[in-house]
């Protein structure tokens, strides 16, 4: 049975919200909800989009007024009876209408927070602003007076997400609980205590939903936007998550009242290429060598987990101090063993997910994991050097164990590098291969008085050794600058570069932050200096040259103009084909300058 589970205030558009047990619908949503709203000196609304800073003012209703607090300054209390209210021009959107202003003290504690002269206007008693679309008078809302989201919808979407969502992100005023995922959509009417509602439409949603909850930044992932993309899009472009409300009648609505669904509707069908993640329970713990443990899984609704080849990864997520935290680690399981995943894991001292995988995930935790991938992979080539470093010894025991189940180990060479006898992974296990047949070389850089192996690094005698060296495929996985050695030494040695395959267990480096450099922008008539740090909207935003926009996340195309000359970091993006490129459109508020430009 749908519940209305919880019920949230923002008094001041894009501050935070707050809790009510009870509430007061309006026609113009919940009775002191966005009656605030705060704008630059010429009445222009500014929000989080832009000043994400804003979400960490928390402002509480008192009698006659309100209280607010941010980090790092004193409150400051705000008394109706005190207003000036003078009328002011202001505007959301494309609706114009006239607000009242609050006071001096408002706008300098606001524009402390905004870091800009800003002022803080005040609907009044009722608002002046009235929406043909809904045809009711609207608060300081974007445009419709309630927002309604599913509990279950957003557990949905963090199956999918590469990022941890909390409800806070969507500004909802309304939770409801008991649904299935996205049962909204099909709502027409429904009744929450004394009123009645009409489901208007769904709700678009823009790049404000992409501040991490209980921050001031943006998502670098932009998540939630970039997974709602791919599987809550219309066919008008737009990204949809959470329903529009109208209320048809006032009155009273309490959490935890029954939701009462009068009439249904044919739910939107969105394209869907956001696959779910798949929950596994952590079933074993197994030490592998020092500081390398193998963790192994199964699917925790017991269904076959999905099919992998030996040397693939597996991409896994775990939800820590409510951050998704990300990490690929190399399947060491072998997929002729098809009802368990095994991942080995070395405890690193600098890390930040291996210690805490070492210390806090015990047998019967879960985590979320996407399908298997990875182009490191064994082939159907049966003469084999499998060199690894470290914990680079990963995908080669899943190679290993899948080709001794085989019975195909005759013309493998493992050769693995590690400190002392104490960091061999799976010694008894990579002894009893070689028991069946393949050639086990251990290189220790640092080796007790007793060893008597090979030791120090790997150099061209070791390789030298290896029977038929330029017949094999060459896997290789551990630090980057081992894996380019010994792909630098097997070249001399005369294997082609062609049967030589790399896989790197540690991060690469993916981008790196261009030096500053000053740019000259021209768009339209304006001529303003520049940089190639900021996307083209922010700064003519900042200038005072107005662009059109709204989502800023690449996503609706309002900000869709042409490059007459100049170039452009331009990201894709849902709103703009490369046919559009090629012509010299670009998004302002993706495309970042990299030379002087010219924008009509």
């Amino acid at each position: 049975m749908p519940t209305l589970a919880s019920i949230h205030l923002y008094p001041i558009k894009s501050t935070a919200g707050m809790p009510l047990e009870r509430a007061r619908v309006t026609q113009e949503g919940l009775a002191g909800d966005r009656r605030y709203m705060v704008v630059k000196p010429d009445g222009t609304f500014i929000t989080a989009r832009t000043h994400p800073q804003l979400q960490q003012v928390v402002a509480t209703p008192v009698e006659g007024g309100l209280q607010l607090r941010y980090p790092g300054l004193p409150p400051l209390a705000l008394m109706e009876a005190a207003f000036s209210r003078a009328p002011q021009h202001t505007g959301v959107w494309g609706d114009r209408f006239t607000a009242l202003h609050t006071g001096p003290d408002a706008d300098e504690w606001l524009s402390r927070v905004a870091r800009e002269p800003v002022r803080l206007l005040w609907l009044g008693e009722a608002s002046d602003r009235f929406r043909e679309k809904t045809g009711t008078r609207v608060s300081f809302a974007d445009g419709y007076p309630l927002l309604l989201i599913s509990q279950a919808s957003l557990e949905d979407l963090n199956l999918r997400s590469d990022a941890l969502h909390q409800m806070s992100q969507f500004r909802t005023n309304l939770v409801a609980s008991g649904t299935r995922p996205f049962e909204e959509d099909g709502w027409k009417r429904i009744r929450i205590g004394e009123v009645e509602f009409r489901v208007d439409k769904p709700c678009s949603r823009c790049i404000m939903t992409t501040v991490e909850a209980g921050t001031e930044r943006f998502n670098a992932l932009k998540e939630p936007l970039a997974t709602l993309t791919r599987y809550r899009r219309g066919e008008d472009g737009e990204v949809y998550f959470g329903q529009n409300l109208v209320a048809l009648n006032e009155g009273w609505i309490e959490a935890g009242s029954e939701i009462e669904v009068l009439e249904r509707a044919r739910a939107p069908v969105y394209p869907n290429a956001a696959p779910k993640k798949r929950e596994l329970v952590c079933v074993a713990r197994e030490p592998l060598a020092r500081d390398l443990e193998t963790f192994w899984f199964e699917a925790a609704d017991g269904e076959p987990l999905p099919d992998y080849l030996p040397g693939q990864h597996l991409p896994i997520s775990l939800d820590i101090k409510n951050t998704r935290v990300q990490r690929r680690y190399t399947l060491s399981s072998t997929p002729e063993r098809p009802e368990r995943y095994s991942i080995s894991v070395k405890k690193l001292a600098d890390g930040h997910l291996s210690p805490w995988l070492h210390h806090e995930l015990r047998v019967g935790d879960h985590l979320l994991a996407a399908p298997p991938a990875g182009e490191f992979h064994l082939g159907s080539e049966r003469r084999l050097l499998l060199l690894s470093a470290g914990s680079g010894v990963t995908p080669m025991l899943s190679i290993a164990r899948t080709l001794a189940l085989r019975g195909e180990l005759g013309d493998v060479h493992f050769m693995h590098l590690c400190r002392s006898e104490a960091d061999i992974p799976a010694a008894s296990e990579l002894h009893a291969m070689a028991q069946q047949g393949m050639t086990l070389t251990l290189i220790l850089s640092q080796p007790d008085k007793h060893w008597q192996g090979l030791s120090g690094r790997l150099n061209d005698d070791h390789l030298g050794r290896i029977r038929g060296l330029q017949e094999r495929e060459v896997f290789i996985c551990g630090p980057h600058g081992f894996m380019a050695d010994s792909a630098n030494r097997l070249s001399a040695l005369g294997v082609p570069a062609g049967r030589i395959r790399q896989e790197s267990f540690g991060g690469a480096l993916l981008s790196v932050a261009r030096p500053h450099q000053a740019v000259q922008l021209r768009i339209g008539e304006r001529e303003f200096a520049g940089n190639n740090q900021g996307t083209v909207l922010d700064q003519a935003n900042k200038q005072g040259v107005e662009l059109p926009w709204s989502c800023r996340a690449g996503i609706c195309g309002s900000c869709k103009q042409t490059l007459v000359s100049g170039e452009v970091d331009h990201p894709d993006a849902p709103a703009i084909s490369a046919a559009e490129r090629a012509e010299g459109k670009i998004l302002t508020c993706c495309a970042v300058p990299l030379t002087d430009l010219v924008i009509k």
